[in-house]
C-alpha cells in the first residue's frame, strides 16, 4: 500500500427512524504525497465530516463503513489507543475555527510542546525547540510561542494551528477552510506555507469554498455533493470543461474578474437533507440535464481521461462514456 491519504467506499450514517440515513455515501478519495488535492462543495456536501473521519473524529451517534487508510493504517474501526497514536503523527488537522479548536487556558507554547511529547521522548527544553521551530515554519515569531490564544489576531492564530498540525511532521495534513475570514495578504502567505510543505513531501487535503485558492495552489481537485464525490480531476481541465452539471454552476456562480457587472449564475434549490436524500442521483431535482434514468440508481462513475473522472449518467463533456463502475 502506498504512502498517503486513500478513502474508499466510505460511507457515514445516523439513526433516522428505526433506520439509518447515510451523510457521507461510497466517498473515494485519494491524496497522495507531495500534492494538494482540494475538497470543494457548498455546506452540507460532507466535507468537514469526511475529514473528521480521517481522524477518527466522527460523533458517537455515527456509524461509519468503508475504508480510510493513512500510510496503510486503517482508521474505521480503529481502537481510540490506535487512533491515538496516528492523531498528530501520520495525519493532523487544521481546524476551521483556531479560537475554539485552542486551549484558552494555555499559551501556544505549552499546546505544541504537549502535541510533540504526546508522540516523541524528549524533555521539556527539546520539545520547545521542536515547537519554536514548527512556528517559524509557520511565520510566526519566537515570542508567540508565550502567547494565549487571545493574544493573537486572526492571522498568528491560523498560523499557531498550522504550527501545532506540523510540529509532529505527519505524512497528511487536513485543512479545514484555512484561510476562511483572512486578509488577502495573510491568505496568500498560509497558501504559499501550505505549497511548500506539499514540495517537502506532505500530503494536503484542503477544504474551501473558494475556487480561486483551489485553482492557485491545488494539483488536484474533488468536487463533492451529498456525501459522495461528483467529479476529480486536475484544475485546468475542471475549470475549463466541467463535466458533472453541478460542477459547471459552481463554476457559474463564481464572480469572473474582467467580466463586468452581471447577474450570477444561481444553481436552483439546496442541497439536499441526507435523512431525506431522493433515490438516484442526488442532484438530479436540481438538475437541468436529468432525465428519467438519473432516479433508477446511482450514476455511473466514468472516465473522461486518465486523471479525470465523473458520476453522471449525462455528462456534459462529449467522450466521457468509459464506464468504471
Amino acid at each position: 500500500m502506498s504512502a498517503g491519504l486513500s478513502i474508499s467506499g466510505l460511507t457515514l450514517e445516523f439513526a433516522r427512524n428505526g433506520g439509518w440515513a447515510a451523510a457521507v455515501d461510497h466517498c473515494d478519495l485519494t491524496v497522495r504525497p507531495k500534492e494538494i488535492v482540494g475538497l470543494v462543495g457548498e455546506s452540507g456536501s460532507g466535507k468537514s465530516l469526511t475529514a473528521l473521519a480521517c481522524l477518527g473524529l466522527i460523533p458517537s451517534a455515527c456509524r461509519a463503513s468503508g475504508s480510510i487508510r493513512v500510510s496503510a493504517e486503517q482508521i474505521v474501526g480503529a481502537s481510540e489507543a490506535t487512533l491515538a497514536t496516528l492523531r498528530g503523527r501520520k495525519v493532523a488537522m487544521i481546524f476551521q475555527n483556531p479560537m475554539t479548536a485552542l486551549n484558552p487556558y494555555f499559551t501556544v507554547g505549552t499546546q505544541i510542546v504537549g502535541v510533540i511529547r504526546r508522540h516523541f521522548v524528549l524533555t521539556r527544553s527539546a520539545a520547545y525547540r521542536e515547537a519554536l521551530a514548527a512556528l517559524q515554519r509557520a511565520g510566526l515569531p519566537d515570542a508567540a510561542l508565550g502567547r494565549y490564544p487571545h493574544q493573537l489576531s486572526g492571522g498568528q492564530l491560523q498560523r499557531a494551528m498550522i504550527a501545532m498540525a506540523i510540529a509532529c511532521k505527519p505524512e497528511i495534513l487536513i485543512a479545514d477552510e484555512p484561510t476562511t475570514a483572512l486578509d488577502v495578504t495573510v491568505q496568500a502567505r498560509i497558501l504559499s506555507l501550505l505549497r511548500n510543505l506539499a514540495d517537502q513531501g506532505m500530503g494536503i487535503l484542503l477544504i474551501t469554498h473558494d475556487l480561486g485558492v483551489v485553482a492557485q495552489v491545488s494539483d488536484r481537485v474533488a468536487v463533492m455533493y451529498s456525501g459522495s464525490i461528483v467529479e476529480s480531476g486536475d484544475p485546468a481541465g475542471i475549470f475549463s470543461s466541467a463535466a458533472h452539471p453541478y460542477t459547471q454552476g459552481l463554476l457559474q456562480s463564481s464572480p469572473v474578474i474582467g467580466l463586468g457587472s452581471r447577474r450570477l449564475h444561481a444553481i436552483p434549490g439546496t442541497v439536499p437533507d441526507f435523512r431525506q436524500r431522493p433515490s438516484g442521483c442526488a442532484f438530479r431535482d436540481r438538475c437541468t440535464q436529468a432525465g428519467e434514468i438519473c432516479a433508477q440508481g446511482s450514476a455511473p462513475r466514468m472516465a473522461i481521461s486518465q486523471e479525470r473522472e465523473v458520476r453522471c449518467h449525462f455528462p456534459i463533456r462529449p467522450g466521457a462514456s468509459a464506464e468504471l463502475s
